[in-house]
């Protein structure tokens, strides 16, 4: 009708119409109207095959052998009832969930149409309160912090009149929402103790995020929760560094204890990934680290941000991942801010942290209260550098009053971390994955689309543990005296000869050889060249030639002057870097170290390391180390038991301990046994002080301030020291001493201890003889 119109006259021909058409010429008109004509009769013939296929489906609806087969109008009106079907079948389909990327992990297991009961209508806006996704998810789950679940199921669904919907705050009444299942998933982490909704305010919900292209990769081998920034494996670093010069000063010289630190698995890890950070990458082995893998920059200041909120409004974390990332958070936000005071309703520290379990300690820092109200009024009344709020979201008016005004009166220097929805402040859901897939609109939209820090349980205290033991007051150690001094107590006992400690032998002699490389391992470690060997004492450092990693195996050779085999060798040095052909790997350090080396001085010179019976060492005829005039004095005194051949080798030993061992590099092999040298001198310095301080104190006192300078920071040594000056009428010594004690410990964030202060203002006065230390 549209296209053609109607071929025919509008009113019945007259004779003479029609002969006068019969009898002119043919035209264009009278074509076209014939054709249309054509049109007309077979549109009418399509119509009729049209209604008897649909008539011929009804009828064979469970027995299609009465369909008729026809000619090509049957086809076509075959094609165009199949059309329609397909074209209505999409349409519906727009309204169900649109693909598996849209669909939550936790959603998508039920893939059963959603019955009549999974579908709620919006409701239409009562007493000026609209209807949202927070409340319909409170309404039908019983849960309002799922609504991210029920956003991501009806994302791009079409609602009643075409409309499209495309953010979960412009829901309209009468809009059809479909719900997810109302039986969670089953979470490995321990149930979350979740505060019962307040009377929801007029507000809209979280906005979400775009999907994110940063999902988390496999990230970390060693650990999949842990996933923290640089700054908080900095700060285990410093806490760590701080912990073993604690666990150094308090060592009793002449004791012969040789107790390591006990390091937790991740504090070692961190300390290793801040360290691996800090150094680059491995030049000598390119193959994946298997440690802990630190949060990227865009996460880092995704933190930041976060921290930012939480200090400014309050920070709300609700979903799966919010206790993880909750604790990474804290522990980011103790660590940027110095010493940091936190409350919490007990409760929640267990859901939590999993303390306070019973006959525990908490760590100094942290203050269980009751509840809120009694975290808030804690809060209020302590005195620190920062404060830090962690707690359920607020149930009643006065708490969540009482969170609004400690913001509103500390500013900054309070940290506000709730687990649930925080509609004063900001709110950000935390999946499964650790990725903040939507937040409320503000402040925290930034936060979308990245990966939070996350902590777990058992990872966390043990942080805790490590932070809590820098900032503890160490004990006062009571000690009697032996021969007027608490550092000389009695002889060590020496292990049998047959027991070698790691890098310690018996003797290498070649004294009489003038070795062209003079390698100090004692202090910062340096490589000498003497190009004239007829002047040994001219040398010219080529330190610079070796780089860092070299210089790695370089140290671990020459603490082991007898040799060792390959594969201790590629286990200290590349432990969590395995390589897949270590001799290769080890071939090549060694032909570049080789290289190095006579590029920097004459290829003349040897091997500096050599291969005997599945042994590496270095070579003494090229090399001189000074490390090895100290194992030989050791082994003389293990290996003696006359006084005098004793005395020699201590004084032997503490004339060749040239200080801290490769100070400087930092390397897991190398603590203990740095530790174990130092050790090893102290106690020579502690046999010496005991065998001459009745008959000669003079030396005694120099020889105890020499050994201060071993170990810096052990107050042992100071409090002999100022006995010893007191004895010698040495008396405006002591302030002096008492004064450079404490400009040692301040470096490690500690102060002498009272009965060293004690001591100190007694020996001052003239009449006071020598007292044991206070007890």
């Amino acid at each position: 009708m549209r296209f053609i119109g109607w071929p025919l006259p509008d009113h019945l021909p007259t004779t003479a119409e029609l002969g006068e058409v019969l009898t002119a010429a043919p035209s264009t008109g009278l074509l076209l109207n014939g054709l249309a004509c054509g049109a007309w009769l077979l549109w009418g013939a399509f119509l009729v095959e049209l209604f008897g296929c649909v008539r011929d489906l009804v009828l064979a609806v469970g027995n299609p052998d009465l369909i008729r087969r026809g000619g090509p109008l049957r086809r076509v009106a075959v094609a165009l009832i199949a059309a329609v079907i397909v074209s209505c079948v999409s349409r519906t389909a727009l309204a169900a969930p649109s693909g598996n990327s849209t669909v939550p992990a936790d959603t998508a297991s039920s893939a059963t149409p959603p019955s009549p009961e999974d579908v709620e209508l919006v409701r239409p806006p009562h007493d000026g309160v609209h209807d949202s996704l927070y409340r319909i998810a409170q309404r039908r789950i019983g849960d309002g912090d799922r609504w991210p679940e029920i956003w991501r199921l009806n994302t791009g669904s079409r609602q009643p009149g075409g409309r499209t919907l495309t953010s979960p705050s412009l829901v309209h009444p009468g809009d059809r929402i479909h719900l997810p299942s109302v039986t969670r998933p089953v979470d490995p982490r321990p149930p979350q103790r979740r505060s019962p909704p307040a009377e929801p305010a007029a507000v809209s919900p979280p906005s979400p995020a775009a999907p994110s292209a940063g999902t988390p990769s496999s990230g970390s081998s060693w650990e999949p929760g842990v996933y923290v920034g640089l700054g908080l494996a900095g700060a285990v670093s410093a806490a760590l560094l701080v912990a073993r010069r604690r666990h150094r000063a308090g060592y009793r010289p002449g004791s012969g204890r040789r107790d390591e630190l006990p390091v937790a698995p991740v504090v070692y890890e961190l300390d290793r990934a801040h360290r691996r950070a800090q150094g680059g990458p491995d030049e000598l082995n390119d193959e994946p680290d298997t440690g802990i893998e630190l949060g990227e920059p865009g996460d880092e200041a995704a933190a930041e941000l976060a921290l930012n909120a939480a200090a400014t409004h309050g920070l709300g974390l609700v979903g799966p991942g919010s206790h993880a990332a909750a604790r990474a958070l804290l522990l980011t936000a103790m660590t940027s801010t110095g010493r940091a005071q936190v409350a919490a309703p007990a409760a929640d520290l267990r859901d939590l942290f999993g303390f306070p379990e019973p006959g525990a300690e908490l760590p100094e820092c942290v203050h269980a209260a009751d509840d809120l109200a009694a975290a808030l009024a804690h809060l209020g009344s302590a005195a620190g550098n920062h404060l830090i709020l962690v707690a359920g979201a607020p149930v009643g008016e006065p708490d969540h009053t009482g969170v609004q005004r400690i913001l509103a009166e500390a500013g900054s220097k309070t940290t506000v971390l709730l687990l649930g929805q925080w509609r004063s402040g900001v709110t950000a859901y935390v999946d499964a994955a650790g990725v903040i897939t939507a937040t409320s609109p503000g402040p925290g939209e930034g936060l979308r689309g990245r990966r939070a820090f996350s902590l777990p349980e058992s990872a966390t205290r043990e942080l805790f543990a490590l932070f809590d033991a820098g900032h503890r007051a160490p004990d006062d150690p009571v000690l009697e005296l032996t021969h007027g001094l608490e550092i000389a107590g009695p002889p060590a006992p020496e292990p049998p000869e047959s027991v070698a400690e790691p890098g310690v032998v018996l003797a290498v002699d070649a004294r009489h050889l003038v070795a062209p490389l003079v390698l100090a391992v004692f202090g910062p470690p340096r490589l000498l060249w003497r190009p004239d060997a007829s002047r040994p004492d001219h040398a010219v450092e080529i330190t610079g030639s070796v780089s860092q990693r070299l210089w790695e195996l370089l140290l671990y050779l020459a603490l082991h002057p007898q040799g060792v085999p390959r594969a201790a060798i590629i286990d200290s040095l590349w432990a969590n870097r395995p390589a897949q052909d270590p001799a290769a790997v080890l071939r090549t350090v060694l032909s570049r170290l080789r290289g190095n080396i006579h590029k920097a001085t004459s290829s003349e010179i040897g091997d500096l390391v050599i291969a005997q019976h599945g042994r590496y060492r270095i070579d003494p005829a090229v090399a001189e180390v000074d490390y090895w005039s100290f194992a030989e004095a050791l082994a003389r005194r293990r290996a003696t038991t006359e006084d005098e051949q004793r005395a020699a080798a201590n004084a032997a030993i503490v004339s060749s301990y040239g200080g801290e061992l490769a100070a400087g590099v930092e390397a897991e092999w190398l603590t203990a046994l740095r530790e174990g040298v130092r050790r090893d001198a102290l106690d020579a310095v502690a046999a010496l002080a005991r065998a001459q301080v009745q008959n000669d104190p003079e030396a005694t006192l120099e020889l105890l301030e020499s050994a201060r300078d071993f170990d810096p920071y052990n107050e042992l040594l100071y409090r002999d020291i100022m006995r010893l000056e007191h004895n010698l009428g040495r008396h405006d010594a002591i302030p002096r001493t008492l004064r450079l004690l404490e400009a040692r410990l301040a470096e490690i964030d500690e102060t002498p201890t009272p009965a060293t202060v004690e001591l100190a203002e007694r020996l001052r006065q003239f009449h006071v003889g020598i007292a044991p230390a206070a007890p």
